[in-house]
């Protein structure tokens, strides 16, 4: 067994009393309108501070659960701090964004699931408005009837549903045939080509078709200002990447947050 092999196999041992320590921790990364370049909400973006090996992503430890159950315990912890985080600060009378929260798919496909959303929220006593649902990419769904009336009945509840990742390898854009979304975040692999001129034009048709359903649409990865001037000129909506802010754990988030009110 190589240092990976063994690194990957302690990591993966550590993540059931990861959860019960509460080391895993939400970070926010602003998004930014692309009209006047100001903040208009947030994405919760999960992070593991492990007591030996510091700050780690998601993408070195997420491949190691393999327990689908484990998945869906993560992401109603996240969506639950979010709630915590909110309801702080609607209780202090201070700034409010809408933070957008990832949930893998396999979640819109129970029956219960809207059900499971709610009891967490009106604990904390939050309104949909300011809590996002972002459909993690993946394969197509097998029960679109169930999805379809879960997105329908969280729109009627006023969550704004987005649709993430569109554009990446699994991404399903045969989801917006069925499912009343709200908004469409185009993957970072679009962006990083962005300099092409058909990459622009498959972006400005997605755009498109966006805005003809009533979307809005998010562009993530961007990093540099030619990139945000050409996402512009595709008629994205809205702009997450490094170039205006790194993902930031909570107390500097509440400093960002602040700044705005």
């Amino acid at each position: 067994m190589n240092n990976l092999e063994k690194r990957e196999k302690t990591l993966a041992y550590d993540i059931q009393d990861a959860l019960k320590k509460d080391e895993f921790k939400i970070y926010l990364q602003p998004l930014i309108s692309v009209d006047n370049e100001r903040i208009d909400g947030f994405e919760a973006l999960l992070r593991w501070q492990h007591p030996v090996k510091g700050v780690l992503e998601p993408t070195e430890f997420m491949p190691l659960i393999k327990t689908p159950s484990v998945k869906e315990q993560l992401d109603y912890m996240v969506f639950e701090k979010v709630c915590a985080f909110l309801q702080h600060r609607l209780q202090d009378g201070k700034k409010m964004f809408c933070i957008s929260c990832n949930f893998v798919r396999e979640h819109f496909m129970k029956f219960d699931f809207v059900t499971d959303i709610q009891k967490i929220r009106e604990k904390y006593q939050v309104p949909a408005r300011y809590l996002a649902l972002e459909i993690m990419e993946g394969q197509a769904f097998a029960y679109e009837g169930i999805v379809q009336r879960n997105v329908e009945e969280l729109n009627r509840l006023g969550y704004p549903v987005y649709l993430d990742d569109c554009g990446a390898e699994n991404s399903t854009i045969s989801d917006l045939m069925f499912h009343s979304i709200t908004h469409i975040k185009i993957d970072k692999k679009i962006i990083d080509q962005i300099d092409r001129e058909n990459v622009q034009v498959l972006l400005h048709g997605l755009c498109s078709i966006a805005h003809r359903l009533s979307c809005k649409t998010v562009c993530e990865g961007v990093e540099t200002r030619e990139q945000l001037e050409l996402a512009k000129r595709c008629g994205v909506d809205t702009i997450q990447g490094f170039y205006f802010y790194h993902p930031m754990n909570v107390a500097n988030a509440e400093i960002l947050f602040d700044a705005y009110a």
